[in-house]
């Protein structure tokens, strides 16, 4: 199932279905509805509306948790999406593995995430302690949408963030 997921973010867009450059006198636009339909070249920002209907069109399941924080599971792992600055204009999406660890194993763990970190540009990868006393291994994405970004460049970076987060959870699986 995630090698047919990967295959659907390795394609390259189409020359129709690319967004002219912006406008360089372009507004952001910060509300969901507007930026949904924001004709092309229109900067705006990462908005949940926007991010609900970029999953859509990827055909991906998701759901929004009772934080009110935008999910995709899949089987190893879940991806949330989160929002910070002022003007939520900062976008991260994060991926928990649903597999854990024992504690004993955290160093082997971190020498092996480490190698990822080193080796690769993206994504970011460490462990986490959750309350249940295991280790849990993250990934993650971010970017500063503080400009804006078009409809099409902002589908493309979750695109590729959502290709490049479910290797590394192959990558992970392949390694222990």
């Amino acid at each position: 199932m995630v090698g047919k997921l990967i295959g659907v973010f390795r394609r390259r867009l189409r020359p129709d279905e690319r967004e002219s450059a912006p406008d360089p006198g372009s507004v952001i636009k910060t509300d969901g509805s507007s930026a949904v339909g924001a004709r092309a070249g229109t900067l705006v920002l990462p908005t949940t509306a926007l991010l609900e209907q970029i999953l859509d069109e990827y055909g991906l399941t998701h759901a929004i948790d009772d934080d009110g924080d935008l999910l995709v599971r899949w089987e190893k792992a879940t991806m949330y999406f989160f929002h910070y600055g002022e003007r939520r204009e900062v976008l991260q999406a994060r991926m928990y593995l649903n597999r854990r660890f024992a504690v004993e194993l955290r160093s082997d763990i971190v020498l092996m995430l480490d190698d990822w970190n080193r080796t690769k540009l993206f994504p970011k990868a460490y462990t986490v302690l959750p309350d249940d006393g295991m280790v849990g291994v993250c990934a993650e994405q971010v970017y500063d949408f503080e400009v804006g970004a078009t409809r099409a460049q902002i589908k493309y970076s979750v695109g590729s963030w959502v290709d490049t987060l479910l290797r590394f959870v192959e990558w992970l699986d392949e390694q222990v």
